[in-house]
């Protein structure tokens, strides 16, 4: 059955609270003077301290207050620098792309090599990429080697533009280079956490096969075959690897 809203309720409404008096008891005319006086030699000590004070310190207060000040002007200009940098830095590897669209490669190549050299910046880390790219297209694989041995070693850089910098590296250097060197430089990339952890396995997979260790690397491209989590062209190309080295390793016997 339903109740109409404006039926009277069975529940007994709380009497309202009887409001309690803000009215505060008036004060006499001697305490009113009272409390006047008070202010005043209040006032007036306090005058006195902060006289007494300036007096003091007053030169300390001033050079802080203007240090603090060159403080913030000097962090606001290094800033705008830091900005400035950047924004010259993009200008120059724009620069760069339009050589390389006109066929300039070397011209480009030596751009991307100043920009390389200001470390810290972001640029710097895509102008070395850039250059070793360059270079590979010249078929200057020592050229190309050098670049990603540099900006693997540079501690400014970003720790993804260094990983990437010892993938490329090993894999365009797989044919000239120590295979024991190239896998030393890429075994920090296994750890599953590395954003690289299957390209760097798949390179040591290789590497194995160089020195002739088939069992190592056909046990590393089965793992890759066998994660779920392994990248869908990784585990294409883990599979045929696995075929081939199981042949190698079953003529061996």
């Amino acid at each position: 059955m339903n109740v109409s809203k404006d039926a009277p309720s069975d529940r007994k409404v709380p009497a309202p609270a009887k409001a309690k008096s803000n009215k505060k008891p008036e004060r006499s005319e001697e305490e009113l003077a009272l409390d006047g006086l008070m202010t005043e030699i209040e006032e007036d000590l306090r005058g006195e301290e902060l006289a007494k004070l300036w007096k003091r310190y007053g030169t300390m207060i001033i050079a802080a207050g203007f240090g603090l000040i060159l403080a913030v002007a000097g962090w606001q200009l290094w800033r705008q620098n830091q900005a400035d940098q950047r924004l010259e830095a993009a200008r120059q590897y724009e620069a760069g792309i339009k050589l390389i669209q006109e066929g300039k490669i070397d011209e480009a190549i030596t751009a991307y090599a100043a920009i390389a050299e200001k470390k810290g910046q972001g640029y710097a880390a895509l102008a070395q990429l850039q250059k070793a790219a360059l270079a590979l297209t010249k078929d200057d694989v020592p050229g190309a080697l050098a670049a990603y041995k540099a900006l693997a070693a540079d501690e400014t850089a970003d720790p993804l533009f260094r990983d990437l910098a010892r993938v490329l590296r090993a894999l365009h250097g797989m044919d000239t280079e120590n295979p024991l060197e190239l896998e030393a430089a890429v075994k920090p990339l296994l750890d599953p956490a590395n954003a690289f952890t299957f390209s760097a396995t798949e390179i040591t997979a290789l590497l194995a096969a160089k020195q002739g260790d088939t069992t190592r690397a056909l046990k590393l491209v089965e793992g890759l075959a066998a994660d779920a989590k392994t990248p869908s062209g990784v585990r294409q190309r883990a599979e045929e690897l696995a075929t081939l080295f199981k042949a190698a390793t079953a003529g061996a016997k």
